[in-house]
């Protein structure tokens, strides 16, 4: 009797060890759930990741915080790196574009994104290339013209490296031009060298240039025009397959459980099924756009080819 009691006791320990860790994942999430922006606090992603942050804590769609800690510093890389070595448990998670990619292929990094788990894309925005008054380019055609004329001669404001950096290289490869760049920096960096007319071109955002009567839209990298920049004429409408954005998707390192992912991804379509959400992200210059599961990985996959075939060499 007793002997047949140890052997019920030790089969029902065996037992609780083995589902204890999917009870616990079932409660997922049991604690506040860090997510890393490789950004400084106030700029584009900080400002959309507590947007759509603050709408799942005003939803009341988990049970623990949502908490940003900002990693900026190294081109986005040590935020990176921090998120990609914390633990596959769903407890850290990060959120960024086409930096995590452009970051591998110019060599800063040493793994690519498939070190991550894509959960959802919220948001996103297409860049395009401005000129500004005085630049002596009208529009996409004498843009090229001249880049052909004098290759390397029509000097372009760009962070090496950068998105905007390798949405040119791309379009120069369609159009068979060559352009010289000038490792200007960021986005307002960007934009003061083509209005002091240091520079002739440079990759932006539509917000800054629909708004500035002296910046201009050459051509849209977008699948459709940009409704803020109606008459600025897409890569594809001009012949060339060239499309660049800025894909804001929320990671989790390799080896996340299925449940957790699952979990964040159904978190994610109910608030970005929430109206005023939508009007928020959009009445910021981004498309409010949710794309989880395979169809999600087949658009990053896509993203890293086109980035891939103008990579600089190592």
């Amino acid at each position: 009797m007793l002997r047949t009691l140890r052997t019920i006791l030790a089969a029902s320990a065996v037992a609780t060890v083995g589902l204890s860790p999917v009870a616990s994942a079932a409660d997922y999430p049991e604690k506040p759930i860090q997510v890393i922006v490789p950004f400084a606090a106030g700029g584009q992603g900080d400002v959309f990741a507590r947007l759509v942050i603050k709408r799942i804590e005003e939803m009341n769609l988990l049970p623990h915080p949502m908490v940003v800690v900002n990693v900026p510093g190294g081109g986005a890389t040590i935020g990176i790196r921090r998120a990609q070595k914390a633990k596959a448990d769903g407890y850290t998670l990060i959120y960024i574009h086409q930096t995590l990619m452009t970051g591998q292929l110019t060599g800063k990094l040493k793994f690519d994104y498939t070190a991550f788990e894509p959960i959802a894309e919220t948001n996103n925005t297409c860049l395009l290339t401005a000129t500004a008054d005085g630049s002596g380019i009208e529009d996409a055609k004498s843009w090229i013209a001249k880049a052909k004329a004098d290759p390397k001669g029509v000097k372009e404001a760009t962070l090496i490296g950068s998105a905007a950096f390798f949405t040119t290289a791309m379009m120069a490869d369609a159009a068979d031009m060559e352009i010289g760049f000038v490792n200007a920096g960021g986005g307002a960096k960007r934009i003061a060298s083509i209005l002091g007319n240091h520079t002739k071109t440079a990759v932006l955002v539509a917000t800054p240039v629909a708004k500035n009567p002296k910046l201009h839209g050459i051509v849209y990298y977008g699948e459709e025009r940009n409704p803020q920049l109606p008459d600025t004429p897409t890569a594809k409408e001009l012949g060339y397959d060239v499309v660049s954005c800025l894909n804001n998707v929320w990671w989790a390192p390799k080896g996340v459980p299925e449940n957790v992912t699952s979990t964040l991804a159904s978190v994610f379509e109910k608030v970005m099924a929430d109206k005023d959400l939508v009007q928020q992200i959009e009445s910021r210059g981004q498309s409010a756009e949710l794309v989880t599961g395979d169809a999600l990985k087949t658009r990053l996959a896509d993203i890293y080819a086109r980035l891939s075939a103008v990579a600089p060499a190592k």
